[in-house]
């Protein structure tokens, strides 16, 4: 496992921040597709071909989106959520394993957590 120090986290962001973009774009899409398919099965769905063809394009773009997840993990980071976006990054602290972590919109790491916590008890990072 890779450890990052919060310099490292923060020259990620910009690639993390074109990530999240195309997942948001990709999970728009897939939301709009999703809900006019449940029409058409609503309706009695007259045309199971078309509605086939939509469920593939649901799958094409599931795995659209898990690729662009999938990029995270590659960097090393951990994925931890989409809406809201959160990444955590193994880092230390204090001789202490931590995560490291941000959140789409914060322009720099600026939180961490313990390696068994999350999101709710973040705290300040005291950078130099």
């Amino acid at each position: 496992m890779r450890y990052f120090t919060a310099e490292e986290a923060d020259a990620l962001i910009p690639e993390l921040e074109e990530i999240f973009s195309a997942v948001a774009e990709l999970t728009a899409q897939a939301e709009l597709k999703a809900a006019d398919l449940r029409r058409r099965q609503d309706a009695g769905d007259s045309d199971p071909a078309a509605s086939a063809i939509m469920r593939s394009q649901l799958q094409f773009l599931a795995q659209g989106i898990n690729e662009w997840i999938q990029k995270i993990v590659d960097l090393g980071a951990m994925p931890k959520g989409v809406d809201p976006a959160l990444v955590d990054f193994p880092g230390n602290v204090d001789g202490r394993d931590i995560y490291l972590c941000w959140k789409l919109g914060e322009k720099r790491v600026t939180h961490y957590h313990g390696m068994d916590e999350g999101f709710s008890t973040r705290r300040p990072l005291k950078r130099r």
